[in-house]
């Protein structure tokens, strides 16, 4: 149509009031598809018809809805006059608004897909989730966390960020710590890192990027900072970029061992089951060749030595006959998701279950208990 009017209009129609009328009728079409949302069941009988499906079929269930066309109509034409106003706008907007369809589509067809090789599955995610992982990830597009280690729907808990960052006073991530953790019961977390990270990368110079970017990439630069004896000494950049991904997963693995909740449930499931959940991971993926690899973040000398002063586990082994039967005791009923309600409230219950400290010490009278080491 577009083209059309440069050429002059159609056949016996003025250019302007050819595009006037293909405006009104593109608009009132995606008022229309705004008061609609086609069930999937009308899919379901020609499946193979799908991918030439366009706008028009969503007419068929507007009269459905209760003042659905009414309402469609009335978006339509408010629309249709913003663009009549400038036609050299419905070029983008048909373009945008064939993408939006796409991703409507698509979500038909996934739930006509999904429905076809097992009819409960959607009845079985409603009933709940009960996942074993939670996952702490990149936002980047290109790392979607249930595709990339064969996960369905329901298997992982996910929080993505810039970065995939732990930082303490981020009350998003520490709210998906709190309900993971004392809700589900996750029994592993897993932080991982990609290579040719954007948030890494930018976080190498020295350019402002503005607030909040500037401060949230920050954090990556303080992990350059523990390690700058190590990434200096790596001369060819694009090196010395994967091997900061590799140390930022590491150390917000770290960042995730040091958190009150995550000891909380390590010292309960220690005492009750005999092992400490959850454990913590750190992996990186890779974009050019899909594959991911653990890093193993207790490794390294430095992040060992921090992580031993968090380790309520071991604080736990070195305690005395009676602390230790207070704990036990402690741990007799349901899990104490704030604090405990134990009558024998000792001072060591206190700090496993209310809000641990930074410092608990670790000794070598540890080396008989059941740390991170032994069981992770």
């Amino acid at each position: 149509a577009h083209a059309r009017h440069r050429r002059g209009g159609c056949k016996g129609v003025p250019p302007k009031m050819f595009m006037t009328s293909v405006a009104k009728s593109a608009a009132l079409l995606a008022g229309l598809m705004a008061a609609t949302i086609e069930p999937a069941s009308g899919f379901a009988t020609a499946p193979a018809a799908m991918s030439g499906m366009g706008r028009a079929s969503a007419f068929a269930g507007v009269s459905a809805r209760p003042g659905g066309a009414q309402k469609g109509a009335s978006l339509g034409l408010r629309m249709a006059g913003e663009l009549s106003a400038d036609p050299e706008k419905l070029g983008p907007f048909l373009e945008s608004e064939k993408k939006l369809d796409h991703v409507f589509r698509n979500n038909k067809m996934w739930v006509v897909e999904q429905t076809r090789n097992d009819p409960e599955f959607f009845q079985r995610m409603a009933s709940g989730q009960s996942p074993k992982f939670l996952w702490i990830g990149c936002s980047d597009a290109r790392v979607p966390a249930n595709e990339i280690v064969g996960c369905g729907p329901g298997e992982l808990f996910v929080h993505r960020n810039i970065a995939n960052l732990v930082v303490n006073n981020d009350n998003s991530i520490q709210s998906v710590f709190q309900f993971s953790i004392e809700y589900l019961q996750v029994e592993h977390i897993i932080v991982c890192g990609h290579y040719q990270c954007g948030g890494v990368i930018a976080s190498m110079g020295n350019g402002d990027l503005a607030s909040p970017l500037e401060e949230w990439v920050r954090n990556i630069r303080d992990v350059y900072r523990l390690h700058k004896k190590e990434l200096d000494g790596i001369t060819d950049v694009v090196t010395r970029q994967r091997r900061l991904v590799e140390l930022n997963a590491q150390e917000q693995a770290l960042n995730v061992y040091k958190t009150a909740v995550v000891q909380r449930r390590r010292v309960y499931t220690h005492l009750r089951e005999g092992f400490a959940t959850p454990m913590v991971h750190a992996i990186v993926f890779d974009i050019a060749t899909g594959e991911i690899n653990k890093l193993d973040w207790k490794s390294n000398e430095q992040m060992a030595k921090t992580a031993e002063k968090y380790d309520a586990v071991a604080q736990v082994a070195s305690s005395t006959p009676e602390e230790k039967k207070a704990l036990e005791e402690s741990v007799s009923g349901e899990y104490p998701r704030r604090s405990t309600s134990a009558s024998s409230s000792t001072t060591l219950t206190k700090k496993m279950y209310n809000r641990l400290p930074a410092g608990l010490s670790l000794g070598n009278e540890a080396k008989g208990g059941k740390g991170w080491t032994d069981d992770e």
